[in-house]
């Protein structure tokens, strides 16, 4: 009895997680397994169901598609049909046998029996030949089949029989419905004959509708034909979404997957019914087969959702089951694997307990093996032994460390020595070195080159850390002293100038270093200041030389650019004016004339030249004037362009076009008509024949924007930069004329309106350039 209850002490105290690592250790395991099981349950449950309900869904919009494809292919069939018999010779002769017509459509009828009446009329509407001789001698002049059909192959949407209703059999008793296809008949002739008609049974859909759903039977699987506007047209038995008057048309079925199919979709959705019940709904939308346009009928295709989706929710259960199983035997193997695993770590903790209670003599129990566990026994009894031999070499460190504070006293002594030196070779260079706290911003020490440079002595600055900032320039202390202290701890470099007591004006170079503890923190700054007056005032006369060069390179250019654009009209004027001399009495008054317009063409380019010329050196001189008068722009743009046709002789045609209220703006007239006739006559000079140039006017109550677009050469990427640079042309003008000056006053005209010009060009594309103007600008006036 004893024994039993010891066992069963051991036992409970082997099974309680707080007294057992193995215990814990195989719990862990068994939990997280578990866990995970669950988890990898959910996952793969949640992840294969999602995909089963994806599968449904698309399984009922591709038969929805089925659908509306079959319903197109019968009607292409039957409204081929129609289109082939009404070519035939015995239809189209007004001479032939009427009971040979009749006889040919009730052959037609009988080779697709839906047809429930086919139908030859006159040009009245009279029908002539019929199957079964029903309606002859009947007008259908008002039906929408004859009335469509007489112009063009027709088809209509499904309606309940008219004039049929009591003449043909309703074999179930309901009301009958046709969907109507008609042909235009001529004679042989190609003169109007009539219009051959067919009234095509609506039951030819059910019979479809039963092809597709019969292997869906057992899935509950319910399909729904629409008219374009969503109204139903055939259904399942019994279905009345909302019961309407006998005399009221259907209402549309308000259900988002109509929408979605009347704009063209083809898929599927899950949606609340009117019934209160939730459905996987797939649709598609008939879009006709070949040249049968189609009427745009919508199919639905239902299934309720606690049935599309039961295979996914026994997935699922079944999924959880196998894991919850495998996650209880996992825990079973965890709780095995643990009791085997802490067996030689608890033989360990036995001896390692009892080493620390003085048995030294006692070694560590080595595990064989390669493990954690192995190399544990092994590090652990190595440690024993190391620990034995470091008390053995503590006493001997005790003896080292004495003779170590020997050395530090030495070391000492050679470091005030070394701080000796320091000193003698700071206080001998022309450098400012200095060290300082940054905790406690603290100057620790300076050398005796402050003095020599500030113009201030060393204790002023130990007594103030910051008083060396007094004669910094004021532009450079935001570079210099920086607000956030911290970023001073790191190594940076800064040029900045100081002003010192006689007005002089000195550039310093300054460098720090940052001096880390053994902690790695920044106790000391350390840094070097230069005196590199010499060194900018170099540099300044380098860029200065460079700018000179710079300028005499634009002079340069200027001369290059100024002779050639005057060499080419003063050329053409010499010729035209040796001309004149040398042939005066045998040349025609046209050919005079010729040499006038050349001589007349010479000067007025060298007139604008000139004039350009004085432009630029009146708005560089800052003597460009601006005069704001009050324009109508519209009938500014309108006088402009006709001024450019007549004054060029061009006739390419410039189209503009305005919006907004432009009548009352206050625009320089003189700098704007600069502005647009430059950027016109560039539209048209670098357009290809035939381009067009569009002019656009936008006004609001604030701005007036002018856009001149052209379709021509238009300008490189790498060129778009300096187009507002003097005397600068474009890589792909090749030998068009040109200054390089236009540009450039258009830039200063519209600085001195206040507004702003920009532009976008792609090669071979075209150009537009933007020009926005303010309405009401007051240019400041500086003064001195």
């Amino acid at each position: 009895m004893l024994w039993m209850l010891r066992f069963s002490r051991d036992l409970m105290a082997n099974l309680n997680p707080h007294r057992s690592f193995k215990a814990r250790f195989g719990l862990a395991i068994g939990v997280i397994a578990f866990l995970l099981s669950i988890l990898a349950s959910l996952i793969v449950g949640y992840t294969a169901s999602e995909q089963i309900k994806v599968n449904v869904g698309q399984s009922l919009a591709e038969l929805a598609y089925q659908m509306t494809d079959k319903l197109d292919r019968g009607m292409f069939e039957r409204y081929r049909d129609l289109q082939i018999v009404s070519t035939l010779n015995i239809i189209r002769n007004p001479n032939s046998n009427l009971l040979e017509q009749r006889t040919l459509l009730e052959k037609l009828q009988s080779t697709y029996p839906k047809y429930a009446w086919i139908g030859l009329t006159d040009n009245q509407g009279v029908v002539q030949a019929s199957t079964g001789n029903l309606l002859e001698g009947v007008s259908v002049a008002q039906r929408p089949w004859f009335i469509g059909g007489q112009q063009a192959p027709y088809v209509g949407d499904v309606h309940e029989a008219l004039k049929l209703a009591k003449l043909l059999p309703s074999p179930s008793h309901e009301p009958l419905r046709f969907v109507d296809v008609a042909a235009p008949v001529v004679d042989l002739q190609g003169n109007p004959r009539g219009v051959l008609g067919a009234h095509l049974s609506w039951t030819w859909s059910q019979e479809v509708k039963k092809s597709l759903l019969r292997s869906l039977q057992s899935r509950n699987t319910e399909m729904f034909v629409l008219r374009e506007d969503g109204s139903e047209l055939l259904g399942p038995p019994g279905f009345n979404a909302q019961p309407q008057a006998d005399n009221l048309p259907a209402e549309p079925l308000p259900l988002m997957s109509v929408k979605e199919a009347q704009r063209g979709l083809n898929s599927y959705r899950i949606e609340t019914w009117f019934d209160g019940h939730t459905y996987l709904t797939g649709f598609a939308r008939s879009s006709g087969y070949r040249d049968y346009p189609g009427l745009g009928w919508l199919v639905l295709v239902r299934q309720r959702t606690d049935v599309a989706f039961a295979p996914a929710r026994q997935l699922q259960h079944q999924i959880f089951a196998w894991n919850v199983t495998l996650g209880v035997l996992f825990a079973i193997l965890g709780w095995v694997i643990a009791e085997h695993i802490t067996k030689p770590m608890l033989a360990i903790a036995a001896a390692a307990d009892r080493i620390r209670q003085g048995n030294t003599r006692l070694n560590i129990p080595v595990v064989q093996g390669r493990d954690e566990v192995a190399n544990l026994s092994k590090s652990l009894n190595k440690l024993v032994s190391t620990l034995t031999m470091q008390e053995n070499d503590l006493k001997i460190s005790n003896q080292q460390l004495q003779m170590k504070i020997c050395e530090l006293q030495e070391a000492e002594e050679s470091v005030r020595s070394s701080e000796e030196k320091f000193r003698q070779l700071a206080e001998n260079i022309q450098e400012v070195f200095w060290i300082s706290d940054p905790d406690v911003n603290e100057i620790i020490y300076i050398s005796p080159a402050y003095e020599q440079i500030w113009g201030k002595t060393c204790e002023s600055l130990y007594a103030n850390p910051n008083s060396w900032l007094d004669a910094v320039y004021p532009e450079d202390r935001k570079h210099v002293f920086p607000k956030d202290r911290k970023t001073t701890y790191g190594t940076y470099n800064v040029e900045f100038r100081i002003v010192q007591s006689n007005g002089s004006v000195r550039w310093l170079w300054t460098r720090t270093f940052p001096v880390h503890n053994p902690k790695g923190e920044v106790y000391r700054i350390v840094g070097l200041t230069q005196d590199i007056t010499e060194r900018k005032q170099a540099q300044e006369t380098r860029q200065e030389l460079a700018q000179e060069k710079e300028l005499s390179e634009l002079k340069s250019r200027f001369i290059a650019h100024t002779s050639h654009e005057f060499r080419t009209p003063l050329t053409a004027i010499k010729m035209s004016a040796a001309m004149l001399e040398k042939f005066d009495r045998k040349a025609s008054a046209k050919q005079k004339n010729r040499y006038f317009d050349q001589i007349q063409t010479g000067v007025k380019r060298l007139t604008q030249l000139l004039d350009n010329i004085l432009i630029i050196s009146k708005a560089e001189a800052g003597k460009l004037e601006f005069n704001p008068t009050v324009l109508n722009l519209v009938d500014f743009c309108h006088s402009l362009i006709e001024e450019l046709h007549l004054g060029t002789g061009d006739q390419r045609q410039i189209t503009f076009i305005s919006q907004g209220y432009c009548n009352q703006t206050c625009l320089d007239e003189t700098l704007l008509r600069y502005i647009l006739t430059n950027l016109l006559s560039n539209a048209i000079k670098y357009s290809p024949q035939g381009g067009n140039v569009q002019l656009n006017l936008i006004c609001d109550e604030e701005t007036a924007i002018f856009r001149v677009q052209d379709c021509g050469i238009g300008i490189p990427r790498a060129d778009q930069a300096n187009l507002f640079t003097s005397f600068y042309r474009c890589s792909n003008t090749g030998k068009l004329p040109g200054t390089g000056l236009g540009l450039v006053i258009v830039k200063d005209a519209v600085d001195l309106h206040g507004g702003q010009i920009t532009v976008e060009s792609e090669v071979g594309v075209g150009t537009t350039f933007t020009v926005t103007l303010p309405l009401n600008y007051t240019p400041t006036t500086e003064t001195s």
